[in-house]
C-alpha cells in the first residue's frame, strides 16, 4: 500500500478570476460569525425530502512552499429529520499520528434560535484503525471519535476543526481538495487558499460557476471561492463519477510528473539488489516450474509473488513509500503492493527481462494536470514485451499476467523508468468482446415431467476472476455441499417445485492461473411440467429467464425521478462483458412448444437479443447480452429508457407444450 494523504477526495477545471491588492488580516475561525450561520437556517416545513440543510461549510488551507500545511474546516448542518440525527451524532476525524496533528475547536449542538444545548462531546477517544483480518494494513493513521448529546430533528450541528501537517513525506508536495457543492442542499460555501507571494500552486477548478478572488497581501497570496443556495446533488442511476455538475477545486504543487518519479526512484532504487541465497531461491522455483520460454518464467515468477507472498502492509514512517528488500520479502513471505511490485521487478531483471514499477489509484482516478504522489496509493508492475508494457498487478492473487481489475482500466498511472524518469501512461482498456461470461444447459424431458441434463458454465477475463478466488481452496465435502445448493437455487429458483438436484460438480483449481475458468455439473427436476386444466406448461428455469425482472426495476427508478441531471455511464447499465445464455431441451417425441416472440434491443450502451426456436424435438433458447463503455450526455437517458422497456418485457415463467396427439 502507498500511503495517500489526501484530505478529502473530489475531482476538477477552469474559471476566471479576478485579482485585488488589498491589507488581509489573518484568517481565524470563524471566518463566519454564529449568529449569521443560524440566520440561514431554513424552514423544515420547505425543506421536504431533505434529511439536513448544510448552513455553512468553510475550507481554509495555508501550505508553504516546503510542503507544510494548515486546514482549518468548519461546518455547521441543519438536522431536518430525525432519520438524519443519528448519523450525526457520530464524528469522526482522522490523521496521521506521526506527522500530524488534529484539534478540535469547538462541537456544539444549538436550536435555531440560538439557544446551546450542548458545547462540548458527550465523548471523546482517538483510537487506532484497525488492521483488517484478510489484508493487514499496519499505519500510524488514528481516528479521533466524538459522541454528541441533543442532536435531534431542529437542532444545529456546529463543529469546527484544524489538521496541521509538520513533516509532509515528499518535501514540498501537498493535495488540497474542495467542493463546493454536494448531495445535500448547501446554503454557503467558502473555500480559501494561502500561499507565499510567490509560489504558483497548481490549481485545477471544474463546473464552477462564480469565479475566485485573489488577493496579495503581508507576503501572502490569497485564493477565496465562495457560493451560496447550492442545490444538493442527488445520485441518479448509471450515473458517471465525472460529471458537469459538481464543484469542485483541486490543488497541488507547481512541479513536474518527473520529479515525482525521481522521488519514488530514490527511495527505490537500491531495493532491486538480490542476494545469492535469494537469487538461488527464484531459480529453483523457476526451474520446479518447468519454464521454457521468456513467457514460461514471467509467468512462474508472476504466481509465486501473487499467490505466495501474503499481502501485509507496514505503512509506518518510511515503509509508507519505501518498498522493503526482495530478501525481506522473500524471508517472511509477506509484503505489500510496492513490495510484491519491488521482488517481481527484481526478478524479472535477474532473466534479463525488462520490469518496471507503476504508480497508480485504487479507486479514484489521479488528475494529470496536478503532480503529486498523494493521487497514488497503489503499486504494480509493468514487462516490456518489445515496443509494447504487459501490466500486472501483484496483489491480485487470483488474476492472470498480463490482466488488471476493470476499476484500474483506463486510468492515468506513472511507470517508473530505470533512471528515475517519468513515463506517463494510461492504463489499457480490455475490450468488452474479450470479458466473456458463458451459460449452457442441456435438459431431456420426459412426458411425466421429470428431466435432467447438464450445465456448463464457462468465463474468459473479468467473469473468471470471481470464480478462481471462490476456488482457490480445494473444494471439501461441505463445501461442495454448500456449492451445489447455491447452484440448485441459482438455477430452478425459489419457487420451484419438486425434487431439485445439482451433483457430479467438476471444478477447475482457481489457483492455476492457467487452467480455463469453467465448471461443470449434473441437474435434475421431477417437476418441470404443470397441468392446469387442459393446458401443459413447462417451467422456464430461473437462470434461463434473463434479467427482465431487473431491468424494469431500473426503469421504475428511473421513470419516479425528475429531469435527468448526470451524465450516464454505459458500463454501469450493462457491464462490459459479453454473456451468452444457452437452453437447450429434447422434448417427447411429437411435443410442441408456443414460442415466445424474439426480442432484440441495441443502443449506446449495449445490446440484447433472445431468440427461441424448435427445431424437430429440440427446443433451443439462446439470449446475448453484451455491455459497452463510454459516458454520455444526460439527454441520452430517453434512450435508456425505452431499452429498458423493451428488454423488460421478456420475461417467460412457463412455456405452453402440446403432447402429442393421441395415436
Amino acid at each position: 500500500m502507498l500511503r495517500s494523504l489526501a484530505l478529502s477526495v473530489l475531482a476538477v477545471s477552469c474559471a476566471r478570476t479576478v485579482s485585488a491588492q488589498v491589507s488581509l488580516p489573518p484568517s481565524p475561525l470563524p471566518l463566519v460569525s454564529s449568529d449569521s450561520v443560524l440566520r440561514l437556517a431554513v424552514d423544515p416545513a420547505r425543506a421536504t425530502g431533505q434529511p439536513v440543510v448544510v448552513l455553512l461549510q468553510e475550507s481554509s488551507f495555508r501550505v508553504e512552499a516546503d510542503g507544510r500545511w494548515q486546514q482549518r474546516n468548519r461546518r455547521v448542518v441543519q438536522v431536518i429529520d430525525e432519520s438524519a440525527a443519528r448519523g450525526l451524532a457520530e464524528q469522526a476525524f482522522a490523521f496521521a499520528s506521526s506527522h500530524q496533528t488534529l484539534t478540535i475547536e469547538w462541537v456544539r449542538v444549538l436550536r435555531t434560535s440560538g439557544v446551546v444545548v450542548s458545547d462540548k462531546p458527550a465523548q471523546m477517544q482517538d483510537a487506532d484503525v484497525p488492521a483488517a483480518m484478510a489484508n493487514p494494513i499496519y499505519q500510524d493513521q488514528r481516528v479521533r471519535r466524538l459522541s454528541l448529546a441533543g442532536v435531534t430533528a431542529g437542532t444545529v450541528v456546529d463543529i469546527a476543526w484544524t489538521v496541521k501537517e509538520s513533516g509532509p513525506p515528499r518535501p514540498g508536495d501537498f493535495l488540497f481538495r474542495a467542493g463546493l457543492n454536494g448531495p445535500v442542499a448547501i446554503r454557503r460555501s467558502l473555500i480559501e487558499l494561502d500561499v507565499p507571494e510567490g509560489y504558483a500552486p497548481v490549481i485545477v477548478e471544474r463546473n464552477l460557476t462564480v469565479p475566485r478572488r485573489d488577493e496579495i497581501a503581508n507576503g501572502r497570496r490569497r485564493y477565496t471561492w465562495t457560493a451560496s443556495d447550492q442545490l444538493g446533488v442527488r445520485g441518479e442511476p448509471f450515473a458517471a463519477d465525472s460529471n458537469g455538475v459538481v464543484q469542485t477545486i483541486t490543488v497541488g504543487p507547481r512541479g513536474t510528473w518527473t520529479e515525482v518519479a525521481r522521488w519514488y526512484h530514490g527511495l527505490s532504487k537500491d531495493r532491486y539488489a538480490i542476494s545469492v541465497s535469494a537469487a538461488s531461491r527464484l531459480d529453483s522455483l523457476v526451474s520446479a516450474s518447468g519454464a521454457r520460454t521468456k513467457l514460461d518464467t514471467i509467468r512462474a515468477v508472476h504466481r509465486f509473488v501473487a499467490q505466495d507472498i501474503r499481502y501485509l502492509s507496514v505503512a509506518l514512517g518510511a515503509g509508507s513509500y519505501q518498498p522493503r528488500t526482495p530478501d525481506d520479502v522473500l524471508s517472511t513471505a509477506l509484503g505489500d503492493c510496492k513490495d510484491k511490485a519491488t521482488l517481481f521487478v527484481a526478478a524479472l531483471r535477474r532473466y534479463r527481462i525488462a520490469a518496471n514499477p507503476v504508480l497508480l489509484s485504487l479507486a479514484q482516478r489521479p488528475d494529470p494536470n496536478v503532480p503529486t504522489v498523494f493521487q497514488f496509493n497503489h503499486a504494480i508492475a509493468a514487462v516490456r514485451d518489445g515496443a509494447n508494457w504487459v501490466y500486472t498487478d501483484l496483489t491480485a492473487e487470483s488474476m492472470p499476467y498480463g490482466e488488471l481489475p476493470e476499476t484500474y482500466q483506463g486510468s492515468f498511472a506513472l511507470l517508473i523508468a530505470d533512471d528515475g524518469a517519468a513515463q506517463r501512461i494510461t492504463l489499457p482498456v480490455r475490450p468488452a468482446e474479450r470479458n466473456v461470461s458463458s451459460f449452457q444447459l442441456t435438459m431431456q424431458l420426459e412426458a411425466d415431467g421429470r428431466a435432467s441434463g447438464r450445465a456448463v458454465e464457462r468465463a474468459e477475463g473479468a467473469p473468471t476472476y470471481g470464480l478462481r478466488v471462490g476456488l482457490s481452496t480445494p473444494l471439501d465435502s461441505t463445501r461442495r455441499a454448500a456449492l451445489s445448493r447455491s447452484l440448485t437455487q441459482r438455477i430452478f429458483g425459489a419457487e420451484a417445485t419438486g425434487k431439485l438436484r445439482v451433483d457430479s460438480l467438476v471444478v477447475f483449481d482457481g489457483r492455476d492461473l492457467s487452467a480455463p475458468a469453467q465448471l461443470a455439473y449434473a441437474v435434475s427436476a421431477d417437476e418441470m411440467i404443470r397441468t392446469i386444466g387442459s393446458t401443459k406448461l413447462l417451467a422456464v428455469p430461473s437462470v434461463i429467464r434473463g434479467p427482465a425482472r431487473s431491468f424494469r426495476t431500473a426503469l421504475r427508478e428511473l421513470e419516479s425521478r425528475g429531469p435527468r441531471q448526470l451524465p450516464i455511464d454505459a458500463s454501469r447499465i450493462l457491464p462490459p462483458i459479453a454473456n451468452v445464455t444457452e437452453w437447450i431441451v429434447t422434448l417427447p417425441p411429437g411435443w410442441t412448444v408456443e414460442l415466445p416472440a424474439n426480442v432484440s434491443a441495441t443502443s449506446f450502451f449495449g445490446s440484447y437479443s433472445s431468440t427461441w426456436t424448435q427445431n424437430g424435438r429440440e427446443l433451443r433458447q439462446v439470449r446475448r447480452l453484451q455491455g459497452q463503455r463510454g459516458i454520455f450526455g444526460p439527454e441520452r437517458i430517453a434512450e435508456v429508457l425505452v431499452w429498458l422497456r423493451t428488454v423488460g418485457a421478456d420475461d417467460q415463467d412457463f412455456l405452453t407444450v402440446k403432447p402429442a396427439a393421441a395415436p
